[in-house]
Order: structure tokens, then C-alpha cells, then sequence
């Protein structure tokens, strides 16, 4: 809570150790730093996230049925958690540095991309651009929430989030994907 709210530069130790109601001691007996902290606590949640998305995609439903499911949960887990959401936002240049590729939003949204793809579902274009513009689409409409540009609950908007999505990446129905 205090990263989200402070980012990450702007927090101390103190200031942790304040919100959690413990001493600064008692941190630096686990951490070394301010950063060590925020960094573990940066991958801790953000496995956490990708499990939970994972986990939404099984491999027996089609493209569409699976970018439905996480398109939904992400925009759920925005409403529940719009703090650890800033967090992360406001944390992801600072931490994410060092994170195994696989472990990364981008790499389980390309890897949806490329299935689609194969699938028909997702129409054929760079697959990179096409992650992008997904995450794009699906996550603006969050950081508008976080923000004060949109009033939550942001899954309030999914009919629209996800038509969006469909427009600009899913093949055009009846027939296989085009370039």
C-alpha cells in the first residue's frame, strides 16, 4: 500500500515498517534494502496474478473462450485489488528487471496470441503487436480506473472491453484468419 502509494522511490524502510506495524530491525533482518523488499513482494504478487489468469485458460477451450475468461478475471482482480494493481504498475520498471521471461505478462499474452492464431481465432499480424495491443485495450481501461478517469468498477465495461478486442485482433468470422 505504501509503494502504491508513494512509489517506489518515495518509500523508506520506516515507512514499511510503520504501515506493517513492526520495526525497521525486524525488515532488515530478512531484506537488505528497501528494494530487495518491494522486489520480492513485486514477484510474489505478480506469480500470484499470472496463476490465477493461467489457471483461467484451460487448454481444452478454444482462443476466444480463454482471452474471454482472463479478459474477465483481469478486470475483476482490477475492481478487488486496485491497490496491488498500482503496485504493480507503478513497480514494473523498477522490479521486474531480473524476472525470468516466462514469468512475464507479456510472454503468457503472446503465448494466448500465437495459439489464437494457430487457431484461426486471432488473425494473422506480428504476434508481438498483437500482445501489445491486447494488453493495451485490457489494461487502459484499469489504469483509467486507478487514475480517476473511469469510475469503477472497470469489469462493469467487459461487453465493450472485450468487442474492442475482438475488432482489432479476432479473425473475421466464417472463415480462417487473414493477414
Amino acid at each position: 500500500e505504501v509503494v502504491a502509494r508513494k512509489g517506489l522511490r518515495g518509500t523508506t524502510i520506516q515507512d514499511i515498517s510503520d504501515a506493517a506495524s513492526v520495526s525497521p530491525g525486524l525488515l532488515y533482518r530478512y531484506w537488505r534494502n528497501r528494494d530487495e523488499l518491494a522486489a520480492d513482494v513485486y514477484r510474489k504478487q505478480l506469480a500470484d496474478l499470472l496463476g490465477r489468469l493461467q489457471q483461467l485458460a484451460p487448454s481444452d477451450a478454444n482462443a476466444a473462450q480463454r482471452l474471454r475468461a482472463i479478459v474477465a478475471a483481469f478486470l475483476r482482480f482490477a475492481d478487488e485489488e486496485p491497490v496491488l494493481l498500482r503496485f504493480l504498475l507503478l513497480s514494473q520498471h523498477d522490479l521486474a528487471r531480473g524476472l525470468p521471461d516466462e514469468e512475464s505478462v507479456r510472454t503468457f499474452v503472446l503465448t494466448l496470441v500465437k495459439q489464437g492464431m494457430a487457431e484461426g481465432v486471432v488473425r494473422q499480424m506480428d504476434p508481438d503487436l498483437a500482445a501489445q495491443l491486447l494488453i493495451g485495450i485490457v489494461l487502459q481501461p484499469a489504469v483509467g480506473a486507478i487514475y480517476g478517469h473511469l469510475v469503477p468498477p472497470v469489469s462493469k465495461h467487459f461487453d465493450e472491453v472485450f468487442a474492442t478486442l475482438e475488432r482489432a485482433l479476432f479473425a473475421p468470422s466464417g472463415g480462417p484468419a487473414e493477414s
